[in-house]
């Protein structure tokens, strides 16, 4: 199911400029020049903007305005401009991005799940009896193109229009599970193939009826389909898995944990593609992991910081815990894992995360233009700064797509394979 959304990409509310609004260009961008400017320059989380000489960079880029013709060369200068900070969490939600998601979600399941897999996107789960399923498709094949778009030219139209490439295994999958949004009923068209050396073969599938849970709309987040797992694995090993921080999914988990068997192997916690949330949500499932009260980390505001103090709870999880990431793991996510791998409470398995860790907001512009900007640096217990430089698992591993279409997840393997050495 595509995650609609999620978290600060809030791309519904980025209406497209209609094109003879750039006849008077220049008085569009300045405005929507200094609109950003004035923004950071009262607001960013440090006011000695990492060294930057802010009036500068603002005279500087206010001197190219003139030169500017059209939006995409002003969305590009812009971009530049917020680089130079070298913080992520910052982007122009812009048209020109726009232009790359132009579907709504309306109810429609595709009944599969997708995985970035290094250039390459890759079908991760096929839900049973789903729409995907009835099309013929099977876990392990590549998508090569949907609606007509190849993949490889979303990712270069991609890279070339937001601020940090590093994130850019989230970005791809935000725009490719956009092309497969529609009502119920609606017709996609794509294709995929089984290897690298294969043919490419068109398939369609009919959208279902989205049956699933929903998030609660949450400030200027709308309401959006939400996953959270719970199964065994056999072994006496649990497995969770959620793809939103959402408070609305806090009790369930809970729940889930305290049934465990306290004589559980273990329990993996898979997070991959979770782009964050509610970043507090990270000390309350953190609560349920451990027998004592410490401190997450510290955010940094403007004025003031904000403890991440964990409070532990009745019947919480002690045994052996395994937490699966990838570069789509981003923010709460990151802090998350960041912690449970410098305290020792966990091993993390995957590919290194985003390095997207900062808190954000979304601020309104002229002419229908958003800035997402950081409010809040972030620091975990130990001092270390996982902006730009992510989480390393401690076992590195790669999706491996001849086991994906024998049924099988190598990530979930590993970590299953050194939870049972745990009890040995």
């Amino acid at each position: 199911m595509g995650r609609c959304f999620k978290t600060w990409l809030i791309l519904v509310l980025a209406i497209a400029v209609p094109s003879c609004c750039w006849a008077s260009a220049s008085l569009v961008q300045r405005a929507v020049f200094q609109a950003v400017w004035q923004e950071i320059n009262a607001n960013y989380y440090d006011t000695d903007f990492g060294g930057k000489d802010w009036e500068a960079i603002g005279e500087r880029y206010r001197k190219r305005l003139s030169a500017i013709e059209g939006p995409t060369a002003f969305d590009q200068m812009m971009t530049e401009m917020l680089r130079e900070l070298g913080d992520s969490h910052f982007s122009i939600v812009s048209p020109v991005f726009n232009e790359l998601i132009p579907n709504v979600w309306e109810g429609g399941e595709t009944g599969m799940d997708l995985s970035v897999v290094g250039n390459r996107v890759i079908v991760h789960r096929v839900h049973l009896g789903g729409a995907a399923e009835l099309a013929g498709v099977q876990a392990g094949h590549e998508l090569v193109s949907v609606g007509g778009e190849r993949v490889w030219d979303l990712r270069k139209r991609i890279s070339e229009s937001v601020v940090y490439n590093n994130r850019i295994h989230y970005y791809l999958m935000e725009v490719v599970e956009n092309r497969f949004f529609g009502a119920p009923g609606d017709k996609v068209s794509f294709c995929l193939k089984a290897a690298r050396l294969t043919s490419a073969k068109k398939l369609t599938l009919k959208l279902q009826t989205y049956r699933g849970r929903m998030s609660s709309q949450l400030g200027n987040l709308e309401e959006s389909p939400m996953v959270l797992e719970s199964r065994s694995l056999g072994s006496n090993i649990h497995y969770l898995r959620f793809d939103l921080w959402f408070p609305s999914l806090m009790e369930e988990m809970r729940s889930v944990i305290r049934s465990m068997d306290r004589d559980s192997h273990g329990l993996i916690i898979d997070i991959r593609g979770n782009p964050g949330g509610i970043g507090l949500m990270a000390t309350g499932l953190a609560g349920m992991l451990v027998e004592n009260e410490y401190e997450m980390g510290r955010m940094r505001l403007r004025q003031g910081h904000l403890n991440y103090n964990v409070y532990p709870q009745s019947g919480a999880f002690l045994g052996p815990l395994a937490i699966l990431v990838d570069g789509a793991s981003i923010s709460t996510s990151e802090i998350f894992a960041a912690d449970m791998q410098e305290t020792g409470r966990a091993r993390l398995f995957g590919s290194r995360t985003a390095g997207a860790a900062l808190p954000s907001v979304l601020k309104k512009l002229p002419n229908n233009y958003y800035l997402q900007m950081a409010i809040a640096d972030y620091v975990t217990s130990r001092g270390n700064r996982i902006e730009k430089s992510g989480v390393t698992p401690d076992e590195v591993v790669a999706l491996s797509t001849s086991k994906l279409r024998q049924g099988e997840d190598s990530v979930i393997d590993a970590a299953r394979k050194w939870i049972l050495r745990q009890s040995d």
